[in-house]
Order: C-alpha cells, then sequence, then structure tokens
C-alpha cells in the first residue's frame, strides 16, 4: 500500500471544488494501492464529502491532548471520530514549534488511540540538527516514548524542518540516511510502520523520491492546495 497525505495548514480552501478538480486529473479507481487522505481544517469537517469516493479518505492536522472540557481552541478526538475523521497528524514540526513536547505528543496520540483514529507520527531534525551530526539521537528519541510505551503510530511521516514549506527538499541520500535510522529503530520491536516522507514534496521530485528504498509514500503541503498539482503527483505514485 502506498500513502498521499494533503496537509493544507491554515489556507482557505473550497473543498468540493478542490475535489472535484482532483477526480478530473486523477483516476483513482486505476490507483487501487493508494490511499489518498486530506487533512483539512476543523471548518471543512461538515461540508467535506468525504464519502464521494472510498478511496479519498479525511484526515485531521492536529488533535487535544484532552478528552473534553474547557480547553478553548481545540478539538477532541471524539469529535473528530463524530465528523468521520479516519486519520491525524500528530508531532508535525509546527505544532512542536508552539510548545508540543515529545510527552504532548503521545498524550494526544492515546486520546487518538481509543477513537480508533489513525496517528500520523511526525518527526524530523532541524539544519542545526543535521549539521551537529545529531540526527539519529534526535530522530530516535521523537521515536522512543511512542514505542516504549506501546502506543504505536499507524504512520510515520520524516521531515527534516528545514525542508518544509522551503521548496527545497532533501537529497534521496539524505532522505535515505533517515530512513535506515527509523527502520533500524522500529524493527527492535517487532513491527512494521509504513514511512511517508514531507518537505517541499512536488511533482518534480516526487518519482525521485518514492525511488528510495522503504519510502512507502509522501505527506505534502504547499503542492497539495492546487488540486491538478497533487493529481499530478498522486499518478506519479
Amino acid at each position: 500500500m502506498k500513502y498521499l497525505i494533503a496537509n493544507w495548514k491554515m489556507n482557505k480552501l473550497d473543498f468540493l471544488s478542490w475535489q472535484n478538480k482532483f477526480l478530473e486529473d486523477f483516476q483513482i479507481d486505476k490507483s487501487k494501492d493508494t490511499k489518498i487522505i486530506v487533512c483539512g481544517h476543523a471548518a471543512d469537517y461538515s461540508v467535506i464529502d468525504a464519502s464521494k469516493h472510498e478511496k479519498i479518505l479525511l484526515g485531521a492536522q492536529d488533535v487535544s491532548r484532552h478528552k473534553e472540557g474547557a480547553y478553548t481552541g481545540q478539538i477532541s478526538a471524539s469529535i473528530l471520530k463524530s465528523k468521520n475523521i479516519s486519520t491525524c497528524l500528530v508531532g508535525h514540526s509546527e505544532k512542536r514549534e508552539d510548545g508540543d513536547t515529545n510527552e504532548i505528543v503521545y498524550e494526544k496520540a492515546k486520546q487518538l488511540e481509543k477513537e480508533g483514529i489513525e496517528k500520523i507520527l511526525c518527526i524530523g531534525e532541524s539544519l542545526e540538527i543535521l549539521n551537529e551530526g545529531l540526527r539519529k539521537n534526535f530522530l530516535q528519541e521523537q521515536l522512543n516514548l511512542f514505542l516504549n510505551k506501546n502506543i504505536l503510530p499507524d504512520l510515520i511521516a520524516y521531515e527534516p524542518i528545514w525542508a518544509i514549506g522551503t521548496g527545497k527538499a532533501a537529497s534521496v541520500n539524505s532522505i535515505g540516511e533517515a530512513v535506515i535510522i527509523v527502520h533500524e529503530f522500529i524493527k527492535n520491536f517487532d513491527k512494521e510502520i509504513p514511512l511517508l516522507y514531507g518537505g517541499s514534496v512536488s511533482s518534480k521530485n516526487i518519482s525521485e523520491i518514492m525511488s528510495i528504498k522503504r519510502i512507502d509514500g509522501c505527506l505534502v503541503g504547499n503542492a497539495s492546495l492546487d488540486a491538478k498539482e497533487f493529481a499530478n503527483i498522486a499518478s506519479q505514485i
């Protein structure tokens, strides 16, 4: 199975229009082995026609670590479940920059686990960490809390922070090195977890990225806002 995840972040889009344009350019029935998930925003959950095609699933960009209560602006896993959300990102670098520690990311994942929502754990290092030769320890630390507490992510998305939204994807060799680090770590837990790459993914580099051994798909940010560009990426996967 291959995976293609769109992360729209805080960008205003008409989902129904986007979906129609995407389906015009991508014959999804011909790609039975690709799961496509769109992580829109909470304002879209009531209008998105996620059932128009069974292969287009609805995801969320974040979730509260709390079950319910007086947490203004947050959205619980049970609310996501009630809106037919199938998947949710946790640990995206932009949320970590806002204060999400590894422990908070884990607590969010626990809430998703209780509701049966798939968890995409985002991991990735800064350019400073990379240049100092600390990437292996840094990535393992982000993975360690999950695996040692037995809340396993359903997908792992490796997103080097220095490549997110910059237009500069990591090199094939750099991605390949990160893939080896992740797989060597998770194999100790006798678990196969699909691994995605994210960070300035586009139709121009998707084929090269997907040629990397053990990469099972991509998490796409800016390029996913353009339905036709996203369809082009999907076609190449």
